[in-house]
């Protein structure tokens, strides 16, 4: 036999056990179908912000942001002629050539140096370079920019300041020159021959 009491607990238990599933049921179908709506926005948003790689197209969104004066409607229409006005100054800083060196040569070709090894010999050198700015000759270095032997002419017929040491079997003697789109070096490779 049962109390009515205990029929009582029991059928407010159960009511209780249904009625609170069900608000908490409902919360969690808001609170997911709002993440699923956020998730979706914010993907359609992405793919809009990122979608296009075409600078121009690109501008006018952020253009807005950076207008303080105006309407919405007239901003985009200011801002359009910055766009390809920027894209008009990106070439000239790609287009500097990397300079040139034309010719590079030594006389004499081999060294003749005398029995006791203690004497010079002495070294003309001539280049021609296009598109530099600066150069520079160096004695045992394939970068005469970093260990120059002298700062020279970008163009030069008779170059006769350096000369081969007889005490070493071959040197390197190396032309670097530097402009705006870059630096490049050339080597000449001179052996000693004993009289």
């Amino acid at each position: 036999m049962t109390h009515p009491e205990d029929s009582a607990q029991n059928s407010d238990a159960t009511a209780s056990g249904t009625a609170s599933p069900l608000p908490r049921r409902r919360a969690a179908l808001v609170i997911g179908s709002a993440l699923v709506l956020g998730g979706i926005a914010l993907a359609i948003w992405a793919v809009t912000a990122t979608g296009s790689s075409d600078p121009q197209v690109a501008a006018p969104s952020t253009a807005p942001s950076a207008s303080s004066s105006g309407t919405a409607g007239d901003s985009p229409a200011a801002e359009s002629p910055a766009a390809p006005a920027s894209a008009a100054s990106t070439p000239p800083a790609a287009s500097a050539e990397t300079p040139v060196i034309s010719a590079f040569a030594v006389e004499p070709a081999v060294a003749a140096c005398p029995d006791d090894r203690a004497s010079t010999v002495p070294l003309t050198f001539s280049w021609t370079t296009a598109g530099a700015e600066r150069a520079w000759i160096g004695i045992a270095t394939t970068d005469a920019a970093a260990q120059p032997a002298a700062e020279v002419d970008l163009t030069s017929a008779d170059f006769s300041e350096l000369a081969f040491a007889c005490s070493d079997t071959d040197q390197v003697f190396t032309l670097t020159v530097q402009g705006a789109g870059g630096t490049v070096s050339e080597t000449i490779a001179i052996s000693r021959e004993l009289d």
